[in-house]
């Protein structure tokens, strides 16, 4: 189990996460490249845009999850299972509801990527810090999950706390006040990524030609 659990909840968050981050990214270069975003920045704003790409996207994630989640509780059941599904029940429930802002923070980070470029072919190099990001978890709590303190680390770090914390929790290692805490601090850094995103996305959507350097993005004058 030490083997099992990490692993499953590494590999859902992986596939999810780069599964909708993909769209979003695919979408994003896709509208700009055909000059589409064009017609819709003239009936919403560029932060309109992305809030509702991502808020779409999480919505959809989350309910792949939580399809996951149903399946896996289903399949303990029929299989009888009980006693495995009453002690994995609060650990999926956590990751679900950790899921969602750490997929805002995925999701936001794939959609500024995406608006520094107008072709997929140049997508590769903006996005890999963003796909280093998305694996991490899962290699982590693969790799180090036996280690208490490199665990309990990687439990409170916005970006690993999706995966580490859900893990912690089904092997009963964690106060009851560690999750609360963890929660925050993932709200709070998915909330700075998530007003970063809207800047660098207004600032450079309707660039288009050579990638838009970031400090570049970062220092024109908003859509």
């Amino acid at each position: 189990m030490r083997f099992l659990i990490p692993f499953g909840f590494g590999l859902v968050f992986i596939m999810l996460a780069i599964g909708s981050g993909t769209i979003i990214q695919q979408n994003t270069i896709q509208e700009k490249q055909s000059r589409v975003v064009e017609i819709l920045l003239s009936a919403i704003s560029a932060r309109s845009l992305l809030v509702g790409k991502v808020l779409g996207n999480t919505a959809m994630a989350i309910g792949q999850a939580a399809v996951i989640a149903g399946a896996t509780a289903l399949g303990l059941t029929l299989t009888g299972q009980t006693d495995l599904l009453g002690v994995l029940s609060a650990p999926m429930l956590w990751f679900v509801l950790f899921f969602l802002p750490g997929f805002v923070l995925v999701a936001a980070m794939y959609a500024a990527g995406a608006s520094l470029v107008s072709r997929q072919e140049d997508s590769g190099p903006v996005m890999l810090p963003t796909m280093m990001v998305v694996m991490l978890p899962y290699f982590l709590v693969l790799f180090f999950s036996q280690n208490e303190l490199v665990m309990r680390v990687a439990s409170y770090v916005p970006f690993t706390a999706p995966v580490a914390m859900p893990v912690r929790l089904y092997f009963d290692e964690v106060a009851w006040f560690e999750p609360v805490a963890a929660m925050v601090g993932l709200i709070a850094c998915a909330g700075l990524v998530m007003m970063l995103a809207a800047r660098i996305y207004s600032r450079s959507l309707l660039r288009t030609g050579q990638r838009v350097p970031l400090r570049s993005a970062l220092a024109s004058d908003p859509l």
